[in-house]
């Protein structure tokens, strides 16, 4: 862990990990500049909960269209969202006690605004759809009562909390893993299924706020990615094959635990899921994922994205097309207002 202040550093030496900086966030002289780009792209895809203004019709089909286990999964789901978001907003900023890349810190204090936004937008989308506030409650601390939610969410803090545990190379690489599936990995099979709901003219304004909520995820995607990629050049001699075999470990863990989870809470019991999508979909975004850092695919092949249609219709570029930008991110129409014409614009 760096100092909160070094006045003996020399911030000259310039490295993700490890350097020996002040701690001054000197911002004119930037090693990584995306990550400059990661903090403009996510500034001009700004958005508040409050966007969605309507959420009637939802609120009229969760009680009286959708079926009983499709507003189970609805809950579930949420509640697991919950989770992922509290953590991360929580997290990152252990993460940023070992960062020695003032850009890197400069993009990990934007991120947690995304992820406490996230956290926002779930209270605000259930307190306009579920209302009961006993029911909000319960559907906020769903793991205390569902025993696959409440183990996979031990699993997920029990990477985190491994690597703060002890100061090591080891433990920052679980760090920045562990990011890397929770943004890359953890939140998608959820997100299709809101997706699925609203290309059924189902729940179109919760899909809403998932869409702006999975915009933000891309790019947070993305800069882990860079990350991993920036570590594994620049201490190359650190990355043995025990670490390599560790993070496929964790893949593994992860990937094992996303399948179970998701086939528990949509499985066979919705319409447009089954199991084989479910297991599917989740080999073809986690051999994606590792591909994207350099490593062999794992998992048994998955050559087209089961759920593609649905990443069309949410307007969310699919995983074998051309991205809209190098940084993943997804065309919406709703931007900062600064590049809009003015506040009235919101």
């Amino acid at each position: 862990m760096k100092k909160l202040f070094n006045p003996n550093g020399d911030d000259a030496e310039k490295r993700l990990f490890g350097g020996n900086i002040t701690n001054i966030l000197d911002m004119s002289n930037i090693k990584y500049p995306e990550f400059i780009e990661y903090v403009n792209v996510a500034y001009s895809n700004n958005w508040l909960p409050q966007k969605v203004k309507d959420f009637a019709n939802d609120r009229k089909q969760y009680f009286n269209v959708l079926s009983v286990e499709e507003i189970e999964a609805y809950d579930t789901i949420i509640s697991f969202l919950i989770f992922l978001d509290s953590i991360q907003t929580n997290n990152l900023p252990n993460i940023s006690n070992f960062i020695t890349l003032p850009e890197v810190v400069f993009w990990l204090a934007r991120q947690t605004w995304d992820e406490a936004l996230h956290s926002r937008s779930y209270g605000y989308t259930l307190d306009n759809v579920v209302q009961d506030p006993e029911k909000i409650q319960e559907i906020t601390y769903r793991w205390k009562t569902n025993k696959v939610l409440y183990d996979r969410i031990n699993i997920i803090t029990d990477f985190y909390e491994k690597s703060l545990a002890e100061d090591s190379f080891k433990n920052f690489v679980v760090m920045l893993v562990a990011n890397y599936l929770l943004e890359g990995l953890y939140f998608y099979n959820g997100f299709q299924f809101f997706h699925n709901l609203a290309s059924r003219g189902l729940m179109i304004s919760t899909d809403a706020e998932i869409r702006y909520i999975q915009r933000d995820e891309n790019v947070h995607c993305s800069a882990f990615k860079r990350m991993i990629q920036i570590s594994m050049d620049e201490d190359k001699e650190l990355w043995t094959p025990e670490i390599k075999d560790m993070v496929k470990d964790m893949f593994n863990v992860a990937v094992k635990w996303e399948k179970k989870f998701s086939i528990d809470t949509l499985g066979d019991k919705i319409l447009g899921f089954r199991e084989e999508t479910i297991i599917d979909y989740t080999h073809y975004l986690a051999n994606k994922r590792l591909k994207d850092i350099g490593f062999e695919q794992d998992f048994p092949e998955v050559k087209i994205n089961p759920y593609l249609h649905l990443e069309k219709i949410a307007a969310v570029d699919s995983e074998d097309s051309n991205r809209s930008n190098q940084f993943e991110v997804s065309s919406m129409t709703y931007k900062s207002p600064e590049i809009l014409d003015g506040w009235d614009e919101i």
